[in-house]
């Protein structure tokens, strides 16, 4: 039985960088929601890489190990932006009650928001299927009544219709809840 040994040749540091630099920013992105600061951490996550570049054994697992690190670098970078914010608070005394005011009353119409947006999608649910697709596609999707009458195959004014339907009977579940 004649075993070979398969060697494997390692990547350079650039074509790791040209692969892989994408889904780091996409990584930052998420975590961060900030174009500038993800850029700061693609960077530094690679800037991390290439110094322990040599202790990397199994080229296989970059993608793990790039993502791994982005995943730390962009919780340190969140970290330090929460930190300097609070310092910059705690600086200015004189804005320390309106910034709070605001942030909360931010938050509040944030939850409200979100609390409103999950009694509609209730309520859309108690609709006839029917109605249901056509005003999720129009509403949320954008979708125009051409495009939801191709995709159902249905007749346009059919669309027409159903959304009109859809949206007074959606106004009555909401007004009997107010």
């Amino acid at each position: 039985m004649d075993t070979k040994l398969i060697h494997i040749q390692s990547p350079t540091f650039e074509e790791v960088y040209l692969q892989f630099h994408r889904l780091i920013y996409h990584i930052a992105y998420k975590l961060t929601k900030d174009a500038h600061l993800s850029e700061d951490i693609v960077q530094e996550t690679f800037l991390k890489a290439y110094r322990k570049w040599d202790t990397l054994i199994d080229f296989r697992k970059i993608q793990g190990w790039l993502s791994s690190i982005a995943n730390r670098t962009a919780i340190d970078f969140i970290r330090k932006e929460s930190k300097r914010k609070e310092d910059l608070v705690d600086d200015q005394d004189s804005c320390d009650t309106a910034f709070i005011a605001s942030s909360s009353r931010m938050v509040e119409a944030e939850v409200d928001y979100l609390f409103l947006e999950e009694d509609i999608q209730q309520r859309i649910g108690l609709l006839p299927a029917s109605q249901q697709e056509v005003l999720r596609l129009k509403a949320i999707q954008g979708l125009s009544d051409q495009e939801i009458a191709q995709k159902l195959d249905l007749n346009p004014s059919t669309v027409k219709t159903r959304y009109h339907r859809a949206r007074k009977q959606l106004h009555v579940l909401m007004n009997k809840s107010a």
